[in-house]
């Protein structure tokens, strides 16, 4: 009974003893599987750290890459900005001078406008000129022509408008201012012609005469001039001149009292300003005869002498606007 009871109990802890056995390789194996499984979640935890980081430094990367870009977009916003400040500007500047290009072009037309006007006034008034030396030209060959037929012989300067009466004419005596009867005599023949013809010439033509209608007006004024020699005024004669300016004003004064005071067509001529035509001035021996300028005081009978010089009337607006018609026609 008792190697039987021995028996039992040797087998029972046997069974224990294999149980523990079994035990102790069942964890020596799950601490192995553990221990693998760790050191793969390990491996896998760096793999995915490794792969965290390179991404952190890819992210990075692509951050730093991006923050160039901005930082290179704000730059070429920047230059943008600025180019279209510069754009704005030159539009500005390009409208301020289309503007002041605009106004120019106004202000060109305007002159160019202004100088066409202008230039055909100067037309008009060159034309009025031209018509008007051309009417003077007629009345002086008229005055020489009637004059030549009465057997008096004047000089005639055509260009300056100038009749003078040399010593063929008139011829005043040293020192004096009147002429004698002889003389007289031709300056009534003038004073005659003169009444036939220069009334037509002025602004109210007398009716008894056969005047042409273009000729009405034209004429402006006639000076009276006196002349002398270059001899001094001496002696006696300082009583009545002074010089030879007070001489040759008394000529021209005793010349168109004679001329004109004594016929009432030629004292009541009158220009286009309701003013006498006739009118005199004394020159004294500061305007000799060309050819007859001499140094020393000399008797020389061509300067002692009256001129009549002949001045038309000056274009007016009408005169102008007509000659313009005209032209323009």
């Amino acid at each position: 009974m008792a190697s039987k009871k021995y028996s039992d109990d040797g087998s029972y802890i046997l069974s224990v003893s294999d149980i523990m056995s079994g035990l102790i390789f069942v964890f020596i194996i799950l601490l192995a599987v553990f221990m693998i499984s760790l050191m793969s979640a390990n491996e896998d935890s760096l793999r995915k750290e490794n792969e965290y980081q390179a991404r952190i430094a890819h992210l990075k990367k692509q951050e730093s890459s991006l923050r160039k870009k901005e930082e290179e977009a704000r730059k070429k916003e920047g230059e943008a900005n600025k180019l279209r400040a510069t754009l704005e500007r030159k539009n500005l500047e390009l409208t301020r001078q289309e503007k002041q290009s605009r106004e120019f072009q106004q202000l060109l037309e305007e002159q160019n406008s202004k100088l066409v006007s202008e230039r055909n006034i100067a037309r008009g008034y060159l034309t009025d000129i031209v018509e008007n030396s051309r009417a003077r030209i007629e009345l002086l060959q008229n005055i020489e022509d009637s004059l030549q037929k009465r057997g008096l012989k004047v000089d005639m300067d055509m260009e300056h408008g100038v009749m003078r009466l040399g010593e063929d004419a008139i011829l005043f005596p040293t020192g004096r201012a009147e002429l004698d009867d002889e003389y007289i005599q031709k300056l009534k023949t003038v004073s005659n012609v003169l009444a036939l013809i220069l009334p037509c010439y002025a602004a109210v033509q007398p009716d008894d005469l056969q005047c042409l209608p273009e000729t009405k007006g034209k004429l402006n004024s006639v000076f009276i001039e006196g002349h002398t020699d270059n001899v001094p005024i001496r002696g006696a004669l300082l009583n009545q001149f002074g010089d030879n300016r007070d001489l040759s004003t008394a000529r021209a004064n005793y010349t168109f009292n004679k001329l004109v005071n004594g016929t009432s067509l030629l004292k009541g001529m009158q220009n286009e300003q309701m003013q006498p035509v006739f009118s005199v001035s004394g020159y004294g021996d500061d305007r000799p005869v060309a050819g007859h300028e001499h140094i020393q005081p000399t008797n020389d009978p061509k300067n002692r002498r009256i001129d009549f010089r002949f001045i038309m009337s000056p274009p007016s607006t009408t005169d102008v606007q007509k000659a313009l018609d005209g032209n323009l026609g």
